[in-house]
């Protein structure tokens, strides 16, 4: 029981952390105005997950410590992916008013950047459904890894810098997934997956 609820703290916290140094990168990269949209690939993307739970309950259906090591494992690979892909996608915020491809750009930009988001959102819904009676348990197991990862942000912008923050939300994020995996699984090739 207990693995669950630190794996929803570690991914809660990595998704502060990812969130809160999406928007200083946004500010540096894209313009002040274009920061606050961290909060809404956050929302978008949380969204998104509540609507994957409700439309394909088939994660409700398995073993929740299954599907959280799942999920962590995409998101640890989903995270660095994302802003990698998104580095490489040509959106200048300065050129839409007068390149209408920028439009498109701007879609694709944030939508590979709301993907880790809605795997953390997958996982966190996943734990509160799957534990009917202790969603009290679940839902403080995640608020206590969000505060954790906004005061952990502050100290990892400062200490490590916009990229490496995000790195270690990801490998935050496979911290989780080393909480819950299953017995039936190779550790090597959990603590591989994890390090990938």
């Amino acid at each position: 029981m207990r693995p669950i609820y630190v794996a929803v703290g570690l991914l809660s916290a990595s998704t502060l952390l990812l969130e809160i140094t999406l928007t200083r990168l946004f500010s540096v990269a894209q313009g002040y105005h274009f920061a606050f949209l961290a909060v809404s690939l956050a929302l978008l993307g949380f969204g998104a997950s509540g609507s994957l739970l409700s439309a394909f309950p088939i994660f409700l259906r398995h073993d929740l410590r299954h599907v959280l090591f799942i999920l962590a494992l995409l998101f640890i690979w989903a995270v660095p992916v994302s802003y990698l892909l998104s580095n490489h996608i040509p959106f200048d915020a300065y050129q839409i008013a007068w390149d209408p491809r920028q439009v498109f750009y701007m879609g694709v930009y944030y939508l590979s950047l709301a993907v880790p988001f809605t795997l953390a959102g997958l996982a966190i819904g996943a734990a509160l459904a799957g534990r009917p009676g202790q969603e009290s348990r679940v839902y403080a197991s995640n608020l206590i890894g969000s505060g954790m990862g906004s005061l952990g942000a502050l100290v990892a912008l400062s200490v490590l810098g916009g990229e490496r923050a995000i790195l270690l939300g990801a490998t935050m994020g496979g911290l989780a997934a080393l909480f819950v995996m299953p017995r039936r699984w190779p550790s090597a090739l959990a603590v591989l997956g994890c390090l990938a």
